[in-house]
């Protein structure tokens, strides 16, 4: 229910709730927190009439917090892109840490938990690594040498907020989507984010809502599922393309394959904000997408997800690679996934658990 409630705020539809007691204001700014919406529902509640003291109140008191946070890690996003920027190292940013400055009117609406930079290779990115490890950013264990990711963390003193960098030299970590788009194209299209920083460049509009539907893609199928802050970049940037770019998002899915995964993720967005995306290329998408490799209907079956990851490898040798490293990962990889310091044989237990239940699912 609050889930349906916030959404129905931020789509800016008539509400007129009840008299909300504590119980229910904190219900409410608990699910606006796990959908990272905090800030961007009291923006729209600052301009709904009847909306009770309290609840307007609880709401300001969460988002001031939010928007504190997000200061914070713009801040250190400028001196991440100056540090790489010195040292002559291309960068990208992803997701939420380029949306904010160009699709949502004040940066801080957009909650991001993390940094997301895109490099042109490995080697960029464990260069970027050493740059920034002088600056106090201490990598974290990787499952395994076929992520195409790592983050760096950074915590200036304690008590303060975390600073994390997820460190990508692929567009998606999935196999299925990491060859996607190169670097080159994706950088040939990029766009200026000059209210960040001068050195500070996103995907294209383009470019940002196919990643938005592979990105969702994954979480769908890794459980993390459709968070409303995600639903509604998809729903802006549906808004947001003109005529002349939805079709070069149709060419792009026609080439890449990607038809389904961007129907259904601009499907997905609409169920819950409507329709922003003009019926002529969504019924093209929709013709287009039979006979493509990921079949976007099963983006919730986890095992049939991982096959279509494995079956993305190039080769036998890289295919049993990856199965060993998701079987038995590091020591110091599952002590982080899973916050314990217990040995290696009992986490690859929980691992083994956790498997099991996912198989039998």
């Amino acid at each position: 229910m609050e889930r349906a409630t916030l959404a129905n705020i931020i789509a800016g539809q008539a509400w007129s709730p009840p008299g909300m007691d504590r119980e229910g204001i904190d219900r409410l700014l608990e699910a606006a927190n796990a959908e990272g919406v905090l800030a961007l529902v009291n923006s729209r509640l600052d301009g709904m009439p009847g909306i009770d003291a309290a609840l307007r109140r609880a709401f300001a008191i969460a988002a001031h917090g939010a928007a504190a946070e997000s200061m914070l890690r713009q801040a250190e996003c400028r001196k991440v892109l100056d540090v790489l920027q010195a040292g002559g190292i291309p960068v990208l940013l992803l997701k939420g840490s380029a949306l904010a400055y160009w699709l949502y009117p004040h940066a801080f609406l957009r909650e991001c938990s993390d940094i997301d930079l895109l490099l042109s290779s490995r080697d960029a990115a464990r260069q970027a690594a050493a740059l920034l490890a002088v600056h106090g950013y201490q990598l974290t264990p990787a499952p395994g040498d076929l992520s195409y990711e790592f983050l760096l963390s950074r915590r200036s003193f304690p008590g303060a907020v975390r600073v994390d960098l997820d460190v990508h030299w692929q567009l998606s970590n999935a196999a299925m989507f990491a060859d996607s788009l190169d670097f080159d194209a994706l950088e040939s299209a990029s766009i200026a984010l000059p209210a960040l920083s001068p050195h500070a460049r996103g995907l294209s509009p383009v470019h940002a809502l196919a990643h938005a539907c592979m990105h969702r893609a994954v979480n769908v199928y890794t459980g993390i599922g459709d968070r409303l802050k995600w639903l509604y970049d998809l729903h802006l940037l549906a808004q947001r393309l003109d005529d002349g770019q939805w079709l070069q998002l149709q060419d792009l899915c026609m080439q890449r394959r990607l038809n389904g995964v961007c129907v259904a993720g601009i499907d997905a967005a609409a169920s819950v904000f409507g329709d922003a995306a003009p019926a002529p290329v969504m019924q093209a998408l929709r013709a287009a997408r039979a006979g493509e490799p990921l079949d976007a209907a099963r983006l919730h079956d986890w095992k049939y997800m991982e096959g279509r990851n494995l079956v993305a490898l190039p080769s036998l040798r890289l295919r049993l690679r990856w199965l060993w490293q998701r079987m038995f990962p590091s020591q110091p990889y599952l002590q982080e996934l899973y916050g314990s310091r217990q040995g290696r044989a009992a986490l690859l237990l929980v691992r083994l658990r956790k498997a099991m239940r996912r198989l039998g699912s």
